[in-house]
């Protein structure tokens, strides 16, 4: 199973009811799960820890930072318009991260790529480095595209609107890194290796422009739950199952258990 998070197993700090449960008792017929996510924000290892206390077995988990950091190659210098979990990839792939802090009459550093990914300091002047940086040369990368992201008090603006302003003021469009895009499916082919088997693989998700068309991308299932962000698309990819939630999917998901 491949498995969003924000949406699907929690919205902002809350776990969505029954989601672990489902989650757990698949584990426990030696299904195995990858939690992969647009969320760039925080390393993996976070994430991880976090499903793990709440009783998922050994959680494996990418991000969208997992996926731009194999975009980037050893010694590239890289401004950083991102959280921690974007600066950790990068450094983790051997390149090396730039901080995107300083005044707006600053010059902006001399980089290769700038990767923009969620962070929730972004202002004018890290708006301007980084689209001075692009309009320079450097790369423009983005984590991914999702313009929101759900919480328990309604959608939230996601890194992918901060791109959006990036792209605008350099005139430059950015490559993709996340879900539905092709670094993000290579990443989960290599890390999963031989045993990926696209025929008995499901992806589950809540967003139809990113896990619907990862789905595709990958030619596996997808099943959708509505208990994350609003539908997103008026031509929706192909849905095997759409649900309320994962918490109530259970036998759908053991159909191909």
């Amino acid at each position: 199973m491949l498995c969003d998070l924000d949406g699907v197993v929690w919205r902002g700090e809350q776990f969505l009811a029954g989601a672990v449960d489902t989650i757990a008792s698949l584990q426990r017929r030696r299904v195995s799960f990858w939690f992969i996510t647009n969320n760039s924000n925080l390393p993996p290892k976070i994430y991880a820890e976090r499903l793990a206390t709440a009783g998922v077995e050994n959680p494996q988990v990418l991000t969208s930072a997992s996926a731009a950091a194999t975009l980037v190659r050893p010694g590239d210098r890289c401004l950083i318009a991102g959280g921690l979990g974007v600066w950790r990839a990068v450094a983790e792939a051997g390149a090396i991260p730039i901080s995107n802090e300083g005044p707006v009459e600053a010059k902006p550093p001399e980089v290769d790529s700038v990767i923009v990914g969620l962070h929730r300091n972004f202002d004018y002047a890290r708006l301007h480095r980084a689209s001075s940086a692009v309009r320079n040369g450097a790369a423009l990368i983005g984590t991914n595209s999702d313009l929101t992201f759900p919480t328990p008090d309604g959608e939230r603006p996601g890194g992918g609107a901060l791109l959006r302003a990036i792209e605008a003021a350099s005139g430059v469009t950015a490559v993709l890194a996340g879900k539905p895009h092709t670094p993000m499916a290579n990443l989960i082919r290599d890390r999963i290796g031989e045993s990926f088997d696209a025929d008995r693989c499901v992806m589950i998700g809540d967003r139809l422009s990113t896990d619907g068309r990862f789905a595709e991308r990958l030619a596996c299932r997808f099943l959708w739950v509505s208990s994350g962000v609003a539908a997103d698309e008026d031509e929706h990819p192909a849905i095997w199952r759409s649900s309320a939630s994962l918490g109530t999917s259970l036998d759908d998901l053991l159909e191909i258990v």
